[in-house]
């Protein structure tokens, strides 16, 4: 194995300072373009590689973020992966990306992964409520958590508007002519009268309980034959329980899609079926995913604005790692509907 590339062989080799090379690594300090751009070729040519174990020993800092999320089953994870990075890379840190998959225990499947990972704190998606008050929350680095459980204030919480938007995109489709809307992706443990719905965390329950209100605020009865269950938030997911709808003889005038994935799916199934998109049935999915601009036809979709969603995460993890100790914070983001060709507003 050869001698390990040091800050002091770049220096020499770039013809500068070993601050400025440390300059470089930490975007900090002031220089040219052509410096820095010479600073960076050295550490390419040379084969340079931060040594995060004598950073961390020296600086106690790894300059890390972690992100644990679910897996990258459906286009909204990678979405906020890349969105996480981007926000992070602006504040000179780098990420960290650690999975926990589908095996029914959530972020306690890797939590002792997370003691192993050189990150200085983490950004955890959590995907199902939280048993004990959060306990597990109460980890020995600073913790952001996003998503749509609660976050017990054990940690800061970034979450998204989901009553309000679903409420705000219902009523649009009845103020459009729309009186029989199906919703799709409804939990089984919502059951056929509507339990749970009193929650106050849970993706699928608040973005139903929105659902409810509006068309009790336009007179509308809820037709529970209309709410189409399926737990998984899959693009097959989205083909299969259309063809279930229709072989059932149910046809609405619109369909809400409890997040994008599902929509894509659905609008494949309706489009083999032969019905048209949206003159026989407008289609409204969630969250704004890069691929809704292009599928066929373009999706409307509720934006929960996933840039500022991640910018708040990122921001309050990193004041965390340096020192902030004020109480948890809580932050929501905005939305906005995203109109195209799948509806008729």
């Amino acid at each position: 194995m050869g001698k390990r590339v040091t800050i002091k062989d770049v220096a020499q080799h770039a013809g500068v300072s070993i601050k400025t090379v440390s300059n470089v690594l930490n975007n900090t300090g002031s220089m040219r373009p052509s410096t820095k751009q010479r600073v960076q070729e050295s550490m390419k040519e040379l084969g340079y590689a931060i040594n995060i174990s004598a950073r961390s020993l020296k600086t106690g800092s790894t300059k890390l973020l972690g992100l644990a999320i679910f897996d990258f089953s459906q286009p909204f994870a990678p979405y906020l992966v890349d969105t996480v990075i981007a926000a992070a890379r602006k504040c000179g840190y780098g990420v960290i990306i650690n999975t926990y998959g589908e095996d029914g225990r959530g972020l306690s499947a890797i939590i002792d992964e997370t003691h192993r990972l050189p990150a200085d704190g983490w950004i955890m998606f959590a995907d199902r409520p939280f048993e004990q008050e959060g306990a597990l929350l109460e980890q020995p680095y600073p913790i952001v958590l996003v998503g749509d459980y609660l976050a017990h204030s054990k940690t800061d919480w970034v979450t998204m508007p989901n009553r309000q938007a679903m409420h705000a995109v219902t009523s649009r489709l009845i103020e459009a002519g729309c009186r029989s809307i199906a919703v799709l992706g409804v939990p089984e443990r919502i059951g056929a009268h509507g339990e749970h719905l009193e929650a106050e965390e849970g993706t699928q329950e608040l973005r139903i309980q929105g659902y409810m209100q509006a068309l009790c605020e336009h007179d509308i009865e809820v037709n529970w034959d209309l709410l189409l269950t399926w737990e998984c938030m899959l693009g097959e997911s989205g083909r299969s329980a259309v063809r279930n709808m229709l072989d059932s003889g149910i046809r609405p005038d619109a369909l809400i899609c409890l997040n994008d994935a599902l929509a894509f799916g659905a609008m494949h199934e309706l489009q083999v079926s032969g019905l048209r998109i949206p003159q026989d049935i407008q289609v409204v999915g969630f969250d704004n995913v890069p691929e809704a601009s292009y599928s066929t036809p373009a999706l409307t979709t509720v934006d929960p604005f996933i840039d500022d969603y991640a910018k708040h995460a990122v921001d309050m993890l990193i004041e965390r790692i340096e020192g902030y100790q004020g109480e948890a914070r809580t932050y929501t983001t905005d939305f906005t509907i995203v109109e195209r060709e799948s509806t008729a507003l």
